[in-house]
């Protein structure tokens, strides 16, 4: 079992971008490089961001910065970061550091793309 964290990335439609992960979200080069990637998107015009979490199976405190880095400078800029598929861990994780309220989550990937088509 590789615990390295694994970025898989798709386009979707214009302006949209979605991110798989696998393995542990941690401070490490691996989650630094997933935090500068979507950067990067949100500077080439992408406003629309779903993180799939389903394949996360540990979070650490700087992974935790990670996503609340990202949810911050997304919406500075005027765009949508929803993340998905939270497991049960990561979801208690980001309850104790009192974030789950305010990251726009779905319980699925399917409901975040809807989320972010509107629907």
């Amino acid at each position: 079992m590789n615990d390295k964290l694994e970025v898989q990335t798709e386009a979707r439609g214009e302006g949209v971008r979605i991110y798989t992960l696998s393995g542990n979200l941690f401070g490490t080069s691996e989650g630094y490089a997933f935090q500068e990637e979507v950067r990067q998107a949100k500077s080439d015009g992408v406003n629309g961001i779903v993180i799939d979490f389903a394949g996360v199976r540990r979070i650490d405190s700087s992974g935790v910065g990670i996503v609340v880095a990202l949810m911050w400078s997304v919406s500075q800029s005027g765009g949508r970061l929803i993340v998905a598929a939270l497991p049960d861990r990561i979801k208690e994780v980001l309850k104790i550091a009192m974030l789950l309220d305010h990251i726009d989550h779905a319980e699925t990937l399917q409901e975040a793309i809807a989320k972010l088509d509107g629907e």
